[in-house]
C-alpha cells in the first residue's frame, strides 16, 4: 500500500545486510588464508630439528613417540642443496615431510593444482619457484641435487610450504636424489591444550634429545595470530552490527507511521470482519517482509561485490561463502524487523472500528 516508504525502508535494510554479509565473507575467506598460511608456518605444535645439517640423534624419533605429552610424531628428511631447471635460485630445500600425516593437513591449500596428487615422481613447489622456472601443475620439471637429477611431474603449487621447503618430494624421490636416510627433523603435537601440557611436552623433549637438537613451540605463534584476527573480526562485526540496528529502527518507525497514515484501512479491515489479532499479525508480518526483501537485496549486492573484493587482493585468497551465518542474518533480520513493527501494529488493533472510519473526518 506505501511503496515509496517499502522501498525506502528495504534499502536502508540492505544496506546493513551488504555491510554484515560482507564481512562475513571477508572473515570467512580472511580465516580460510589465514589458516593455509599458519599451516605453513606453524604446521604442528612442536618443531624439532638437528643442530646444523645432519640428521636427528639415532633413536630420537623412536624416544620422541614413547612420550605421553606428545601424540601424532611425523618425522621428515630435508636436503638443502637442491636445484630446480629454470629456476635462478640457490639453497633450495626440498622435503619428503607427508602433509596428509599433519593435523593441519585441511588447512593446507593449493594456488594452483590438487596436493592430493602428490606422490612419486611428482613434486609440490612452492608458487615463487614456479613462476621463476616456468612450470605449472601437469608440467615436468628437472631436480637436481649434487650429479644426481630427477625428472618430476609438478602436483600443484603452494603460497606457503612448510619447515622452509621449496620442494615437497616423495620420499623414494629424495633416495634418488641420493639423500641420507636419516631423518633431519620431525613435528609433533602437544596432548593437552594448556601452557603447562606444552611445557611438559618441551621438558620431556629436551630430556630425550638434550642439546643436539633445536626445539620451537610453534603453537605460540599460531595462537597469538589467532587472537588478534579475531579482535580485529569482533571490533569490525561490532560496527557494522550498529548499521543494522539503525534499519530495524528505521523499520520500526515506519510501521509506526503506516499505522497512523492507514488508520481508516485498518478501521475498514475492522468493520468488513477482520479480528484485532489478524489486523495485529497483518502488521506485523508486513513489517517482516521489508526485512526479508532488504535482506535478499542485501545478499545479491553482497555475495558478488565480496567475491570481487576478495580477488582484486590477490595472494589467491579463497573466496568463502559461510552460507550458515549469511542465512543466520537473513532470518534474524526477518525476525528483527517483525518485533519492530509488533507495537505499532499492536495500537493499530486496539483502536475501534468507529473511531478509526472517522479519523480522516
Amino acid at each position: 500500500g506505501a511503496p515509496r516508504r517499502a522501498s525506502a525502508v528495504s534499502v536502508v535494510v540492505a544496506l546493513g545486510v551488504t555491510l554484515v554479509a560482507g564481512a562475513l565473507v571477508g572473515s570467512a575467506s580472511l580465516g580460510t588464508l589465514l589458516k593455509r598460511e599458519l599451516a605453513g608456518m606453524a604446521p604442528a605444535d612442536v618443531a624439532v630439528t638437528a643442530r646444523g645439517d645432519g640428521p636427528l640423534p639415532a633413536g630420537l624419533v623412536q624416544r620422541v613417540r614413547g612420550i605421553g605429552e606428545l601424540d601424532r610424531v611425523v618425522p621428515y628428511r630435508s636436503s638443502p642443496d637442491v636445484r630446480v631447471a629454470g629456476a635462478e635460485v640457490d639453497g633450495l630445500t626440498a622435503t619428503d615431510l607427508d602433509l596428509r600425516a599433519l593435523a593441519t593437513w585441511a588447512d593446507f591449500g593449493a594456488s594452483a593444482g590438487r596436493l592430493t596428487d602428490a606422490g612419486p615422481g611428482r613434486v609440490v613447489l612452492l608458487r615463487f619457484l614456479a613462476d621463476e622456472a616456468g612450470a605449472r601443475p601437469g608440467d615436468e620439471v628437472t631436480v637436481t641435487r649434487g650429479d644426481r637429477s630427477v625428472r618430476l611431474r609438478v602436483a600443484a603449487t603452494m603460497a606457503n610450504t612448510p619447515v622452509g621447503a621449496g620442494l615437497l618430494v616423495d620420499p623414494a624421490d629424495l633416495d634418488r636424489l641420493g639423500v641420507p636416510a636419516g631423518p633431519t627433523g620431525l613435528l609433533a603435537d602437544v596432548a593437552g591444550d594448556d601452557e603447562q601440557a606444552r611445557t611438559a611436552a618441551v621438558r620431556a623433549l629436551r630430556a630425550a634429545g638434550g642439546q643436539q637438537v633445536g626445539i620451537v613451540v610453534t603453537a605460540d605463534d599460531r595462537d597469538e595470530l589467532d587472537g588478534q584476527l579475531g579482535a580485529l573480526l569482533g571490533v569490525l562485526l561490532g560496527v557494522l552490527g550498529l548499521t543494522v540496528v539503525v534499519a530495524v529502527v528505521g523499520v520500526g518507525t515506519t510501521t509506526a507511521l503506516s499505522v497512523v497514515e492507514r488508520t481508516r484501512e485498518s478501521g475498514l479491515l475492522r468493520a468488513v470482519g477482520m479480528s484485532r489479532r489478524r489486523l495485529g499479525a497483518m502488521l506485523t508480518v508486513e513489517a517482516g517482509l521489508y526485512g526479508v526483501l532488504g535482506a535478499a537485496l542485501g545478499l545479491l549486492l553482497a555475495l558478488p561485490y565480496s567475491w570481487l573484493t576478495v580477488a582484486a587482493l590477490g595472494q589467491d585468497a579463497p573466496v568463502e561463502f559461510p552460507a550458515g551465518q549469511l542465512a543466520g542474518v537473513v532470518l534474524a533480520l526477518a525476525v528483527a524487523t517483525a518485533l519492530a513493527g509488533l507495537l505499532p501494529a499492536r495500537r493499530a488493533a486496539r483502536v475501534s472500528p468507529v473511531a478509526a472510519l472517522g479519523a480522516g473526518d
